[in-house]
């Protein structure tokens, strides 16, 4: 009995003996997106799975958030988040009434677009054991569920966004200035001329239908409508034949109102610069369902196009 009891204290004792962890995670983004993630409330609620997935029960508390940090409930743990500085974050995680701290410091990445993220976790062998028994027993958890977040393009940017690289090809191309009250209109028409001159030129279309408008004055916007052919033919009358060179593209697929699609450019103009890419030229339009829009509420399937260096 009295050897059970030795033991025992033994246990507690040895349970309460502080050490300190250290790791360190890269992540496949630019320094400053990294920093902000973890400087916003909103943006925790963005990529931290056990605090997005109660979205509607979560809150920030008021009586603690200021300009050093802030402090996010849900039913099962706390999030309390103290700014350090511009890259160095402080994050007391309660969970099971247990709470668990953490300093994150957050560096530019060994090569371009990318962050090194550095934790640094004050333990004692009883919380580590208790952390292991949960689904969040590695002490890179949090920064790990960052990683995903920002690795992965749908759910960073919103958009499923991707660089390839593509095939030249040939444009049967019909170029005009037109009225902008009248694009949806011209679209149509312009395909239907399209279509006949490959008709009348015993030439094949290929799945690809694409266009591209430039605004001219506040009235008016030049449009281009291209067709993918199979081989090149000499231009004639208002319709051009266009080499497209193959290369580097990054594309983005969207579905939804014709008129929302400027979501898709701008999350896309916000990867080029986090990825130092050049745009080439403007950006086109491809319809996926080879069917121009006929007005601003239609539904549409279309993809993206940058061609860059």
């Amino acid at each position: 009995m009295k050897t059970t009891v030795i033991a025992l204290v033994l246990l507690i004792i040895i349970g309460f003996i502080p050490f300190r962890q250290h790791a360190s995670i890269d992540i496949g983004a630019n320094y400053f997106d990294v920093c902000q993630q973890f400087i916003s409330a909103n943006n925790w609620k963005r990529w931290q799975p056990d605090i997005r997935n109660e979205y509607n029960l979560t809150k920030q508390d008021k009586s603690v958030a200021d300009s050093s940090g802030f402090l996010i409930n849900t039913p099962e743990q706390t999030f309390k988040v103290e700014i350090i500085n511009a890259n160095t974050f402080k994050v007391i995680r309660t969970l099971n009434h247990i709470d668990h701290e953490y300093f994150y410091t957050v560096i530019p990445g060994s090569k371009n677009n990318t962050t090194t993220v550095m934790v640094d976790v004050k333990n004692n062998v009883g919380k580590w054991f208790l952390l292991k028994l949960s689904s969040s027993g590695s002490i890179l958890n949090i920064p790990e569920e960052l990683k995903s977040f920002m690795e992965n393009a749908r759910l960073y940017y919103g958009f499923n966004i991707r660089e390839k690289n593509v095939d030249e090809s040939y444009l049967a191309v019909k170029k005009e200035t037109i009225l902008a009250k009248n694009k949806y209109p011209d679209m149509a028409k312009a395909v239907k001329e399209l279509h006949s001159f490959i008709t009348q030129n015993n030439i094949q279309a290929l799945p690809g239908l694409f266009s591209v408008g430039y605004p001219r004055k506040t009235d008016s916007l030049q449009l281009l409508v291209g067709i993918t052919v199979d081989k090149k033919l000499n231009s004639t009358g208002d319709i051009t034949l266009m080499h497209m060179p193959g290369g580097k593209v990054l594309v983005g697929n969207y579905k939804g109102k014709y008129s929302e699609r400027q979501q898709l450019y701008n999350a896309m103009e916000k990867y080029l610069r986090d990825h130092i890419l050049q745009k080439q030229v403007a950006p086109f339009e491809k319809y996926l369902d080879n069917k121009t829009p006929t007005g601003d509420d239609d539904i549409v399937n279309m993809q993206l196009n940058y061609p860059v260096l």
